[in-house]
């Protein structure tokens, strides 16, 4: 690595006492890249150029920038290229100053560790079922024995059989009903024919976020009777849920007359802003047609999403015997603030996904909003509908 600036030298050397690859980046006011060096090839950073927006270049700075406060430490970042890096971000000169420092040795060994302290758990948990089982197995034998008189050869095969019959059932029940805990039944019994349940650890992805509630729900919750907020409830969830699972949407929870989706977790797909804003128009009409049989019981509701795109930390989340799968970060706040800022009939986004699907929807510019908790403002669009070609498209594979 050439020389690097005294400063930044300084930095490096309070920071870590072994040699780790080290990069830094120069971000003005404007949030434009201004300046870059060290091991940047190391990050997949290496053909940077300056003078454009930071977050175009570095697409993981995506909702990092302007950092809320100085100096910030954002351990354990995964970046585009497989690497991990610890970002440390400082103020210099009314600049930001971004410091890379390479930590994807200690992320394998964190992760080493932590599958081997899960297969050692999960080892045991099978072991335990499988003690029970061939307990209640081998007392049915004896009684079968004693019955039936067999052979001794007999005997000793359906032992076998049953050990074994047992054994595979017990883990394929005990896998799946963990994994109920945090998806679909669709869902986990696709991940329990795979074999694979690495999705359950923490990890970072590009994910779409949308959120949805009704308008005027609060209202009518204090003047309703609770049977009638309960049968509004079943009949809102009812059209919406198989909706979630037709556009194949992860449902993370609902929150009373909120729900909470997201796209391209834990099963990838190559489209995620296209199938949340096909959800979201898909939704804005059936709850149009539900408001319709609403009025006509004097029950005046109205309904509003918000959707973002851009990383966010996923993961399993909780204690023992109350775990969930679940979300965090900037892309879930700002989807949540949209739906807070949306009317009723709005769906409002942000200006990633509206270039992310701009041949398949119809917008208007809502204008720059300050939303709550949300350090700048955003531009943000209305989606009006989808593009004919788009409708097409959605009615074919409802077809097909």
């Amino acid at each position: 690595m050439g020389e690097l600036p005294a400063s930044i030298a300084r930095r490096l050397e309070a920071l870590t006492h072994v040699e780790r690859k080290a990069a830094f980046l120069h971000i003005d006011e404007r949030l434009a890249l201004i300046a870059a060096g060290g091991h940047l090839d190391a990050y997949g950073l290496a053909g940077l150029r300056l003078g454009g927006s930071a977050a175009a270049a570095a697409p993981f700075l995506e909702g990092l920038l302007p950092p809320v406060e100085t100096p910030f430490l954002l351990p354990s970042v995964e970046l585009g290229n497989g690497a991990v890096a610890d970002l440390h971000f400082y103020e210099e000169d009314g600049a930001i100053l971004l410091i890379l420092l390479d930590a994807t040795a200690e992320r394998d060994a964190a992760r080493r560790m932590q599958q081997k302290a899960y297969d050692m758990t999960l080892l045991q948990a099978r072991e335990a079922a499988l003690n029970r089982q061939l307990k209640a197995a081998n007392e049915a034998l004896l009684a079968t024995q004693r019955k039936l008189e067999s052979s001794q050869a007999e005997l000793a095969a359906l032992n076998t059989t049953l050990e074994a019959r047992v054994a595979a059932q017990v883990g394929e029940l005990e896998r799946l009903a963990r994994l109920k805990r945090f998806f679909t039944p669709a869902l986990a019994e696709l991940i329990v024919a795979s074999g694979d349940e690495r999705i359950l650890e923490s990890h970072r992805r590009d994910i779409a976020a949308l959120f949805c509630d009704l308008r005027g729900f609060t209202s009518f919750a204090e003047g309703a009777e609770p049977e009638e907020v309960m049968e509004l409830l079943r009949e809102y969830h009812g059209a919406l849920v198989p909706l979630i699972q037709e556009f194949e949407g992860t449902l993370d929870r609902f929150l009373g007359d909120g729900i909470m989706i997201f796209f391209n977790d834990p099963l990838p797909c190559p489209d995620p802003a296209l199938r949340a804003m096909r959800l979201a128009v898909a939704m804005r009409e059936a709850v149009m047609q539900l408001a319709v049989t609403w009025r006509r019981r004097g029950w005046r509701l109205g309904f509003g999403i918000g959707a973002a795109q851009g990383f966010a930390t996923l993961g399993r989340i909780g204690f023992e015997g109350r775990f969930d799968y679940s979300a965090i970060g900037t892309v879930i706040n700002t989807a949540a603030r949209l739906c807070e800022a949306a009317r009723d009939g709005q769906i409002l986004i942000t200006s990633r996904i509206a270039t992310a699907v701009a041949d398949e929807i119809e917008t208007c510019d809502v204008g720059p909003l300050t939303l709550r908790g949300i350090s700048r403002p955003l531009t943000v669009l209305n989606v009006t509908g989808l593009r004919q070609a788009a409708v097409e498209a959605v009615d074919a594979e409802a077809r097909g």
